[in-house]
């Protein structure tokens, strides 16, 4: 299958491995696949596609389940 641009990224939530586009079905690594600048590529291509409500109801979404997927980078 093509891979689609933008992509339509699935609302992740805690416990999920990876970021999923609904449309392609690409993936990125929530632990390992998500730079900075890629990440916010990503947010900024929601928010624009999405508006600015949707848009920051996904970035926590990403927030928390980048945190969750990264169990060795909270503070204890």
């Amino acid at each position: 299958m093509e891979r689609c641009s933008p992509h339509v990224w699935r609302t992740p939530t805690p416990g999920d491995a990876s970021l999923v586009c609904d449309v392609c079905g690409h993936r990125l690594d929530l632990a390992n696949g998500l730079k900075p600048e890629v990440m916010a590529d990503i947010l900024r291509d929601y928010r624009r596609h999405f508006g600015p409500i949707v848009g920051r109801h996904f970035e926590e979404a990403l927030a928390v389940a980048v945190e969750a997927a990264r169990p060795g980078e909270r503070d204890t």
